[in-house]
């Protein structure tokens, strides 16, 4: 018992707050986080879940406002990586020979828009109980609050 939240405050959280994910990385881990935050009530079960889910939502807003992250028109054909065709004699990288990158939700096409449509719908089905959770979440960094009401805005979403 416990194991999840175990990989999760102390593996996954830390290592997205240390550095920030790009491109179809950050949509993966954006989408992750959100199915999390939204689909597993168990972490709401004690105030040691809850902070966990605080600090998810936090990273996942992190990751979406991050300027590294290039959510905006990700797609699968987006690489991480520029090709330089070259030779060097010391090491050749089979650059042409790696797998393509393949998007694991293609059905998403925005994912802080999904974030933000998914903490609506939460909140809107359980009223009173996310709010000061989000505010817990956010309030370690002012420009994770400013970035989350922007966020918001832009998908056209009010959290009650």
């Amino acid at each position: 018992p416990g194991l999840g939240l175990m990989l999760l405050g102390q593996v996954w959280i830390p290592r997205l707050q240390s550095s920030s994910p790009t491109r179809l990385e950050a949509k993966t881990q954006v989408v992750g986080l959100t199915k999390l935050l939204c689909d597993t009530p168990a972490l709401l079960a004690d105030t040691n879940g809850q902070q966990i889910w605080s600090q998810i939502l936090a990273c996942a807003v992190k990751i979406v406002i991050s300027p590294d992250s290039h959510l905006t028109g990700v797609s699968a054909d987006d690489n991480d990586d520029d090709a330089e065709i070259g030779y060097d004699a010391s090491f050749s990288l089979l650059h042409f020979a790696k797998r393509p990158a393949v998007d694991a939700f293609p059905e998403v096409q925005d994912a802080g828009a999904s974030l933000a449509k998914s903490m609506q719908t939460i909140c809107a089905s359980h009223p009173g109980v996310f709010a000061p959770l989000i505010q817990q979440g956010l309030s370690v960094d002012p420009k994770l609050s400013a970035g989350f009401q922007s966020l918001c805005q832009k998908s056209g979403v009010h959290l009650a």
